[in-house]
Order: C-alpha cells, then sequence, then structure tokens
C-alpha cells in the first residue's frame, strides 16, 4: 500500500545556506507582489531593485510562486547544467554578470578581464550564486557588440575605425521608398551558335524593395569578353 503521508522533499534539505537565504529574501518580496491582481511595472521594478535581478526575472518568480504552493522553496536559485561547452548560466548568475559588464567593464577605465571576473565572483558570492568560469565570462564579452564596446571603452574615435563606411542607411517609411539594385553574374558562358566561340556571360540585374524584400523587377544583360 502506497504511503500516502509522504513528504515531498523541495530543495530544503539539499540546499545549502546561501541559496537558502537568497530564497528567503525572495519570499519576502515576491510573496506580497503575487498576491496582486496585476503586477505593474513600477512594482516589479521596485523589486527587481531590492532583489538585484532584472524586471523580466521578477515576473517569472512571481509565477514560480504563483504556480508552486505559496512557500519560500518555490524561490530557490535554480542550479545551471551548463549546457554545450559550459555556456548556460542560472538566471541570476547572467543577471550579475550583464550588470557587472555594463557598469564595470563598458567604461573608460578599460578594466583587465580578471578584474572583472573578480568583480563577478564577490557580486555572486554575496547573492549566495555559484560564480561563473572565466571562460564564461570571456565568452559573454566575445559577444559584445565592437562598434559599441571599443566606444564605451576607448572613445569614438577608436570605434569609427570598427564601423561600416557607409555609416547607417536612412530610415524607410512608406513603400518603394528604397528599392536596392543587385547584379550578379551566372555561372555560365554564352558561346556563338555557329562557331561555338564565346560571347560573353549574362548578368543578372534584380531590384527589391527595404526592408519587405519583395522584387519589383528583373532583367538580364550581356557582358562580351575581349
Amino acid at each position: 500500500m502506497a504511503d500516502d503521508s509522504a513528504v515531498v522533499e523541495r530543495g530544503v534539505l539539499t540546499s545549502d545556506a546561501a541559496r537558502w537565504e537568497l530564497a528567503v529574501q525572495r519570499a519576502g518580496v515576491i510573496g506580497r507582489l503575487a498576491q496582486r491582481d496585476r503586477v505593474s511595472v513600477a512594482a516589479a521594478d521596485e523589486a527587481a531593485a531590492k532583489l538585484g535581478v532584472s524586471r523580466r526575472q521578477v515576473y517569472e518568480l512571481v509565477k514560480r510562486w504563483r504556480a508552486g504552493a505559496g512557500l519560500t522553496s518555490d524561490l530557490l536559485p535554480g542550479k545551471s547544467s551548463g549546457g554545450r561547452g559550459g555556456e548556460r548560466l542560472a538566471d541570476e548568475v547572467e543577471a550579475v554578470v550583464r550588470n557587472v559588464l555594463r557598469t564595470r567593464y563598458l567604461t573608460r577605465q578599460r578594466r583587465a578581464v580578471a578584474s572583472i571576473c573578480r568583480e563577478i565572483t564577490r557580486e555572486c558570492k554575496s547573492r549566495g550564486l555559484r560564480s561563473p568560469s572565466r571562460g564564461a565570462v570571456q565568452r559573454r564579452i566575445a559577444k559584445l557588440d565592437p562598434v559599441k564596446a571599443t566606444a564605451a571603452r576607448e572613445g569614438r574615435d577608436q570605434a569609427r575605425a570598427r564601423q561600416s563606411a557607409g555609416g547607417v542607411p536612412p530610415p524607410v517609411a512608406g513603400v518603394l521608398e528604397r528599392v536596392q539594385i543587385d547584379h550578379t553574374p551566372a555561372d555560365v558562358i554564352v558561346v556563338d551558335e555557329r562557331h561555338r566561340l564565346p560571347i560573353g556571360r549574362p548578368y543578372v540585374r534584380r531590384r527589391s524593395t527595404r526592408p519587405a524584400g519583395a522584387c519589383p523587377g528583373s532583367s538580364s544583360r550581356w557582358r562580351r569578353r575581349r
């Protein structure tokens, strides 16, 4: 006979003290927030500032609280499996990494990666989170926009070399306001029907609108070989 009085373990016994303290802190804020019929943006931002997370994470925590049993254990921070290459981090750790990169790395002080990693480790330990590896931090730095990162760390003059020569195209507000033309040589050579001598390669000219990508017309032409 099955024991109906069995208690389901919700991670309390296997959780360390730091993770449990973080869950208690979250429950004090998210529990009151989840009682509302609607969580406004202002309320979510206030909760995010108290917990040191993003607005999106606040809504996710509210969702977890409502879907759970209304216990502190519902808000225990999860442990990431790492994924392929160990790049996947827990949401809370990702938020810490993004915040440190924005406030410490993308500055004119041009702090070294080692210093950034130490700062991230300190922030994670203060929140009871597992610190990411140096490689995980470096991979996220590599994913930053090179133009914006260079402008933030070295100035706009240095970032200009990383920008395209054409700059930013003008915005498109109406239909057929901008049409792009592409000339593509075909992978064939047309020859004379009688003497089989080469005449030239046909070029396909295609017109396309932006941003719709429609093709209002196309044509072909020859380029004679000399």
